[in-house]
């Protein structure tokens, strides 16, 4: 028998992910656990091997996001995976939802696994990419939406 690993999927909404523990801020889509990942993620340290962020990183509020990056490092064992997907700027998806408050783009992750912008910013997190690609969306490719898809290990 496999051994079992402990995964997060952050902003489950109505998609909850068998295998992982789902959290939501919103308790009407009956995530695993209510939580509000700009204040905080309920978690030990070094607690999962995988915390999946799918269409969710572009609802944290301009001015978290390096928290909530710090946050999910923190959770994250060493070597434990990063899975983003997440409205690049470089196609219309990451405008176009009135619901979207940060925005980001393959460039955005330099800040998080360049040792040098890390310095620059006082940026804890270390991530190593994996793999970092912009995909066509695969339910909004006619509307010219494009995804940051990557998988980024934790550096500690």
């Amino acid at each position: 028998m496999g051994m079992m690993l402990n995964k997060l999927n952050l902003g489950s909404g109505l998609r909850p992910q068998p295998g992982y523990v789902n959290l939501d801020v919103r308790p009407e889509v009956n995530p695993d656990i209510v939580c509000n990942v700009e204040h905080s993620l309920p978690f030990d340290d070094n607690y999962f091997d995988e915390v999946r962020a799918w269409d969710f990183l572009e609802h944290i509020r301009i001015g978290k996001t390096i928290f909530v990056i710090e946050e999910i490092y923190r959770v994250l064992k060493p070597n434990g995976v990063f899975v983003i997907y997440v409205p690049s700027t470089d196609g219309r998806g990451a405008f176009q939802d009135p619901t979207h408050v940060s925005f980001w783009n393959i460039n955005s992750w330099l800040y998080y696994c360049n040792d040098e912008h890390r310095a620059l910013y006082g940026i804890k997190a270390k991530f190593k990419i994996i793999e970092l690609q912009d995909v066509p969306s695969v339910a909004y490719e006619q509307n010219k939406v494009i995804h940051t898809k990557g998988r980024l290990h934790a550096v500690k």
